[in-house]
């Protein structure tokens, strides 16, 4: 599923304040640093289990990097 405008904004907003390059967080996470950027800029999907492993690699909560609302209200 490809980011909505706002998780995509609060990932690199995330990953800026925290001073970090996408190869930064491309490594943390072992992902490839174009594919990343890709994701920001929502050109490329992130599955709801790349989402979670992508915020335990970076030792967050998922809600402090993407909108968890609508996976809960469709799983109702």
């Amino acid at each position: 599923m490809v980011l909505t405008e706002q998780d995509a904004s609060r990932l690199r907003q995330w990953r800026q304040s925290r001073g970090l390059t996408l190869r930064d967080v491309a490594d943390l996470c072992g992902l490839d640093p174009t594919y990343l950027s890709r994701v920001e800029r929502r050109q490329r999907e992130l599955g709801p289990m790349q989402k979670v492993a992508l915020a335990r690699r970076l030792g967050v909560r998922i809600s402090d990097l993407f909108d968890v609302e609508p996976v809960l209200d469709r799983a109702s």
